[in-house]
């Protein structure tokens, strides 16, 4: 209790402590109090303890609007994602964070939640607060974004699939070919009657949606009703209950390409309540290759896409860009692989 009311009060005291207090309290001026807080390799290690021991006791706490006043930007990174909520994207997550880590710039999170009307606001929004730079992680459409990334005082870098506009500072992968390979693996497998499920609505499925269905052409074994999806977001709920449906309408179904190992494994679910066997009777690929996929019984074959390496890369182009530097490549395809474990033959 005396340790919560203590931090009420720096907090409290802190919303008046001034930058010029800290520099006072530390014996140097503002101007080497913000340098030191914006990158503290430009200061010796014991004064760095110093300013830091004293921002905390004092509770001062940085003005990011007087800091995009006074110079370019406000030393933050805004990343406007889709689905921060989906365990798909805790990798990329990561992989910027690492990335940003160790310099002077912080992240600021922006969630669309798959809705293509909101995306221009909320880059409008960011955009007012002056950011270094901004992380598109996932875009639904660039009809309404171009313009604003075109005039953009900051740079702005992609995390897309490949087929989409942007050409310069993108990150991603080809989602039409990992929708068709999985399939062709299938096939090679043995499976005929080869189902898919997804939610379907987003930009990534709908390109994976239309790989599945021409490998399935290729192959002289496509069926529009072996596809199935819902609006709601992946789940192993939804994943039981797409399964449900697909064998209601097609008792001979042999296979599901599933559009995450949330949905796949809601399919493994199913299929163990129903007495199905596990590849013998239906085989089942999973995508994202999150962790629990190599642990479930079987495990799940899976689509592996390297997100913390997405991630990664995407937070060190825009880094290299801020920063005036070279950026290697301008559009990086990161590619994918086929996880083949025991829940295909």
């Amino acid at each position: 209790m005396r340790a919560a009311v203590e931090r009420g009060r720096k907090a409290r005291r802190g919303a008046h402590v001034k930058l010029s207090d800290v520099a006072k309290k530390v014996g140097v001026s503002p101007i080497t109090i913000s340098r030191a807080l914006r990158n503290p390799g430009i200061v010796s290690e014991d004064l760095r303890q110093t300013i830091l021991r004293t921002v905390d006791e004092m509770g001062y706490i940085p003005n990011l609007a007087a800091r995009a006043l006074a110079g370019r930007h406000n030393g933050s990174v805004g990343v406007i994602t889709p689905a921060l909520h989906q365990h798909g994207f805790a990798g990329l997550m990561i992989g910027i964070e690492d990335r940003l880590r160790a310099t002077e710039f912080g992240v600021q999170y922006s969630n669309t939640l798959h809705h293509a009307d909101g995306e221009a606001g909320q880059l409008k929004s960011f955009l007012m607060q002056k950011p270094a730079g901004v992380i598109i992680a996932g875009a639904e459409s660039y009809h309404d974004l171009l313009p604003l990334i075109e005039n953009a005082a900051c740079p702005i870098a992609h995390i897309t699939d490949l087929s989409q506009e942007p050409e310069r500072l993108v990150v991603g992968l080809d989602h039409h070919a990992a929708g068709a390979e999985p399939t062709r693996f299938l096939l090679s497998r043995g499976y005929e009657r080869i189902g898919f499920i997804g939610r379907g609505t987003d930009i990534r499925s709908r390109r994976r949606k239309e790989g599945y269905e021409a490998a399935m052409r290729e192959a002289g074994r496509f069926d529009p009703d072996l596809a199935i999806g819902g609006d709601e977001g992946s789940s192993t709920g939804l994943g039981r209950e797409l399964f449900a449906r697909l064998l209601q309408r097609v008792p001979d179904i042999d296979a599901v390409f599933a559009q995450s190992d949330d949905l796949a494994l809601g399919v493994l679910i199913e299929s163990a309540v129903r007495g199905i066997r596990v590849p013998e009777d239906v085989g089942i690929c999973g995508f994202n290759d999150l962790e629990f996929s190599a642990f479930t019984e079987p495990s799940l074959t899976t689509v592996h896409i390297p997100r913390y390496d997405i991630g990664y890369r995407v937070a060190d182009m825009l880094l290299r860009a801020v920063r005036d530097e070279p950026p290697g490549e301008d559009k990086v395809d990161c590619g994918f692989s086929i996880i083949p474990r025991g829940s295909t033959r």
